[in-house]
């Protein structure tokens, strides 16, 4: 071989290196390069001791670098084994006592999952110091996938099943509600209402519910002789009640049926009630009728006259009102105005400082030398710059709503103003109208 053609070994032999722990992490060809080149020294013939001791010390230097760059890799796939099984190690704890079994959160069974796919993904990786480590690692993640869907099957199993015997209790629930419903309409005898409401207590004890909790359905009964629209009324406001006490006991569909029954019913009695109401308002108008023929010019002047002093009077009271709400409101108003403030200039504060931060993660990283560190600190740049962005919106939204209380403080004092004038004006006339009924 001749010495051009060793040289030329030797240059790809560091062009290789270059990519080694960059896009391979196998060393295997490496190293047999070396073993190679060390074999062609000895058989090129070189024109002096200078070209070979030139091409020696090159091939030397590469071969300590490859020895250090193999060492690295070395350590970094025995810590990259060491993470995946401590994290095979994690779900093995988890799932040990039986995970599902503890009826566990929505995000419990997400954080859960995401540890799996994140194990999973360890295997795809070419960094296992050892075909038999990962090999063994696999079949011991493989055991405890395997066992954790199990579980899984005979959970969610468990809940269709729990869930088959919820519906088949809320529809037969659903029903003895209804034809209490149905038993309020304002044409229904109050026997067929209060019926339905001993049927609908006794359904409910049996199901389990406290029988002083259901006492107001027997007790309506009292109401019966006297006022059955009024039972009828306060029967539907408790099985209202019952239902908004009690949704998990129903499934939608039931509640949706249950709703519409209860509207409509509702309906028809607020119809009953307007009836009574008018009727009632009728006989009290041919009463004033017959009252205001028999008295006195007079008289009806000054009953007027009481009439509009009493109106007036109410409306100086609802203005105090209004004015001391205002007041409570524009002293909040202001009060929240003063802490947003602080907050605007302690988030402004606290974003300077994470942005310098952020300077100095942004420097270490342009600087890492080992991929791991920069790996590590890119990673806490991205998070930096969330909680930058975070921050920035709320600094955003935080000047709006100064710029909004700020508006709503120049409106309640322009408001509080026209109420203290309107105040005075009432007082006035107050005066006035009492000064004609003397």
């Amino acid at each position: 071989m001749t010495a051009a053609e060793l040289h030329l070994k030797i240059e790809k032999f560091d062009e290789q290196i270059k990519g080694f722990g960059i896009n391979n992490f196998n060393g295997k060809t490496l190293w047999q390069m070396k073993s190679e080149i060390i074999e062609y020294f000895r058989a090129t013939n070189f024109a002096d001791a200078e070209e070979k001791q030139s091409n020696w010390s090159k091939f030397q230097t590469l071969a300590d670098l490859l020895k250090e760059k193999q060492d690295t890799i070395t350590s970094e796939n025995e810590a990259f084994a060491i993470n995946a099984e401590l994290l095979i190690k994690e779900i093995e704890t988890t799932i040990r006592n039986g995970f599902y079994s503890n009826n566990p959160e929505r995000e419990a069974i997400g954080d859960l999952k995401a540890k799996m796919d994140k194990t999973f993904d360890y295997f795809k990786q070419p960094r296992w110091p050892s075909k038999e480590r990962r090999t063994a690692a696999w079949d011991h993640f493989s055991e405890l996938r395997e066992k954790l869907k199990q579980e899984e099957n005979e959970f969610y199993t468990h809940l269709r099943e729990a869930k088959a015997e919820q519906v088949h209790l809320s529809h037969q629930l659903s029903l003895v509600i209804i034809e209490t419903i149905e038993a309020s309409h304002p044409d229904a005898s109050t026997n067929f209402l209060y019926q339905a409401l001993q049927q609908l207590t006794e359904y409910l004890v049996s199901i389990g519910f406290a029988p002083e909790s259901v006492e107001w359905i027997l007790a309506n009964k009292e109401a019966e002789p006297k006022a059955p629209l009024k039972m009828k009324s306060e029967g539907l406001k408790e099985v209202r009640r019952l239902l908004n006490e009690n949704q998990d006991e129903l499934t939608r569909d039931d509640k949706q049926r249950i709703y519409a029954k209860l509207e409509m019913i509702s309906a028809e009695l607020n119809k009953a009630w307007d009836a009574h109401r008018e009727e009632l308002q009728k006989k009290q108008e041919e009463w004033e009728e017959r009252k205001k023929t028999n008295e006195m010019k007079r008289a009806e002047w000054l009953v007027k006259q009481t009439d509009f002093l009493k109106v007036l009077t109410e409306k100086l009271e609802k203005r105090t009102f209004d004015k001391e709400n205002l007041d409570k409101i524009l002293i909040n108003k202001k009060d929240f105005h003063s802490r947003q403030h602080l907050r605007l200039k302690n988030q402004n504060e606290f974003l300077a400082k994470i942005t310098e931060d952020l300077a100095d993660m942004q420097e270490k990283l342009n600087t890492a030398w080992t991929d791991n560190f920069k790996e590590r600190m890119a990673e806490k740049v991205t998070q930096k710059e969330t909680k930058i962005a975070e921050v920035k919106r709320d600094i955003s939204e935080v000047t709006a709503k100064l710029a909004e209380v700020e508006k709503d403080i120049v409106e309640i004092t322009e408001k509080v103003a026209n109420i203290d004038k309107s105040t005075e004006e009432l007082k006035l006339k107050i005066e006035e109208v009492k000064k004609n009924l003397e």
